[in-house]
């Protein structure tokens, strides 16, 4: 028998992380909010709501809900959501209680009320108990994909490494610097208030200082009145042979401000593994900066046909996918790559580009065709019943220690291949 636990009597909000169980055990609410600490009036907060499983605490990435605030026994704001999260920005505009209600969860009766003394308040009737301190709300910076507010920035949060060549989001939550709220600010474009990124490499440190000039002014906020600040960062690789021809693609690397922070706010130079950080001294009479880093390293690839066997039929399309996140979004002028395809018949086989149909980010399937009544020729390969099919990655981007453990120089190359068999192009029919 598993018991569950209701929230302690006593626990404290320094964190801005609090959670709840459904009655019958079956759902955990978790509840966030930046700034962490005591709710205050006046003060924006955003607050995040998750559905986990009660059991394993694993996110329910599809659990609906309805969420309402209520103040004084009024609902002032109802929203609900089918994707098990909601992030939603909340003021209080006095002192008292207010309840955070969850209701409906999953289509259920099930439902969680969150009640927070605001202000001079310091106990609820959930028994929460608040630990008054001096309490400075600071900054927090999040990396992430491709976003534009902080909602979507939290959703696609960098989790473990990321490529070494690629465009990452840089979102500041920063409340305290919405100075205009008519208009969007902008943070981190001074000396004595500098936003710096640091790129730390095998070959030593690359830095980003302030950006300041005409095309790029620090972060800029992601609409008025929001006091969320974001960049889009670049991390632009290295000098190096990406398709093994022994010369070393030099249109890689750099360290720079850019031109926007919408589309590019800085580049900096990266290597075969280690870590960019960013710093932003938000309060310079007192010297406090806010940091955070995130990795990134080479990876092994993989390549494989997306089937089993393929019939003999040169009507279909045999398909390959490369999964190489070394290669990133790198640009086709970047680097002239091409894959060897063969089989048991032609061993000279043919190239598929990997510029196929505009595919350079191989995001798609790569194709070709088999037949066996001619020669091999374009994108079709010469091949009979009962052949093996190859198709040929070299990966010149290993990691330090692969994934059996195997060292890898920096210069080590791996021939990665992928095989699949060629079937009869006739379906067997049995007469009776």
């Amino acid at each position: 028998m598993v018991a569950f636990l209701p929230l302690s009597a006593y626990a404290t909000v320094e964190d801005g992380d609090l959670r709840k169980i459904t009655s019958d055990g079956q759902y955990e609410i978790g509840m966030t909010w930046q700034p962490a600490g005591p709710i205050e009036p006046g003060i924006e907060y955003l607050f995040n709501f998750e559905v986990r499983e009660g059991m394993t605490q694993k996110n329910i990435d599809d659990a609906s809900f309805n969420f309402d605030i209520v103040k004084d026994g009024i609902v002032t704001d109802s929203t609900s959501t089918n994707t098990g999260t909601i992030t939603q920005t909340i003021s209080f505009d006095a002192p008292g209680t207010v309840n955070l209600l969850l209701t409906d969860v999953n289509s259920s009766t099930q439902q969680v009320d969150f009640t927070m003394p605001v202000g001079t308040e310091t106990t609820t009737k959930d028994g929460i108990s608040f630990i008054k301190k001096n309490y400075n709300a600071e900054p927090k910076i999040y990396f992430c994909g491709s976003a534009k507010d902080l909602k979507t920035c939290l959703k696609k949060e960098v989790k473990g490494d990321v490529g070494w060549y690629g465009k990452v989001t840089i979102m500041i939550y920063a409340p305290g610097w919405n100075t205009d709220s008519n208009a969007r600010d902008s943070i981190g474009h001074t000396a004595e208030s500098a936003l710096t990124i640091t790129s730390r490499t095998g070959s030593g440190i690359n830095e980003v200082g302030v950006c300041n000039d005409s095309d790029s002014k620090g972060l800029i906020e992601t609409g008025p009145n929001t006091g969320v600040f974001y960049g889009r960062l670049k991390l632009s690789a290295m000098d190096h042979d990406m398709n093994n021809d022994g010369v070393k693609e030099t249109g890689l690397g750099g360290t720079s401000c850019k031109n926007s922070p919408f589309d590019e706010y800085a580049k900096v130079e990266t290597g075969r593994d280690g870590a960019v950080t960013v710093n932003w001294e938000y309060n310079p009479e007192n010297n406090k900066v806010i940091t955070k880093s995130m990795t990134y390293g080479w990876s092994t690839a993989t390549i494989k046909f997306l089937e089993d066997e393929y019939p003999l039929d040169d009507r279909n399309k045999v398909q390959f996918q490369l999964i190489e996140k070394d290669l990133g979004d790198m640009p086709k002028d970047k680097v002239d790559l091409n894959f060897r395809v063969w089989s048991d018949s032609d061993m000279a086989g043919i190239l598929v580009e990997a510029t196929q149909e505009g595919n350079w980010e191989h995001k798609k399937p790569y194709f070709f065709y088999i037949q066996d009544h001619d020669e091999s020729n374009g994108d079709n390969l010469f091949a009979q019943e009962g052949d093996t099919l190859y198709v040929e990655y070299v990966d010149t981007t290993l990691p330090a220690i692969g994934p059996n453990g195997v060292r890898n120089s920096i210069s080590d190359t791996l021939d990665i291949i992928g095989k699949t068999s060629v079937t009869s192009g006739y379906p067997y029919i049995t007469l009776r």
